[in-house]
């Protein structure tokens, strides 16, 4: 089993088009403790006939949850747009799931986002706006292509062996 320190969620602009208030992003922060994550966020079908999400698709669970506030540049915003918060967790990937451990280490070996991290999650937003004011449940953080809101992979903690996915 490998561990790798993540970004799960930071304050600003997401490519999704909302922005996620200080607030929006301690809400998350609370939940992130022994959050799950899996492969890919559901579909809006799969979220409708299988809310629960299949054990097939588990690849994680999220431990040791820290706010801290970073420099925009650290979080991938350009300097005039001031500190914010960022949400970083430790992932502990399963077993089976080495394959994800490739993705992130090819990630961070490449500077290119082969991989990142997105929850999947409740939002209130500021009445007529895209501003995201709270959180009020999180539901996974989950291994996608395109990241929207900073989530991503820092580093590999522990290196741990796997075996690819089973089928379908």
């Amino acid at each position: 089993m490998s561990t790798w320190r993540v970004v799960i969620v930071r304050e600003g602009p997401a490519l999704s088009g909302r922005t996620y208030t200080r607030a929006a992003v301690a809400d998350v922060a609370r939940q992130v403790d022994g959050l799950r994550c899996f492969a890919d966020h559901p579909t809006s079908l799969g979220d409708r006939l299988q809310p629960a999400r299949s054990v097939r698709d588990l690849v994680g669970q999220f431990a040791e949850v820290d706010v801290r506030e970073v420099a925009p540049e650290t979080a991938g915003l350009p300097a005039t747009y001031g500190p914010c918060l960022v949400v970083e967790a430790t992932l502990r990937l399963l077993a089976h799931a080495g394959w994800v451990d490739d993705l992130a280490m090819a990630t961070t070996t490449s500077g290119r986002e082969v991989a990142g991290l997105s929850i999947d999650a409740l939002a209130r937003l500021r009445p007529g706006t895209s501003v995201v004011e709270a959180v009020p449940v999180v539901r996974s953080c989950d291994v996608v292509t395109r990241a929207s809101a900073g989530g991503r992979f820092l580093h590999r903690l522990t290196a741990g062996g796997g075996r690819a996915p089973p089928p379908g």
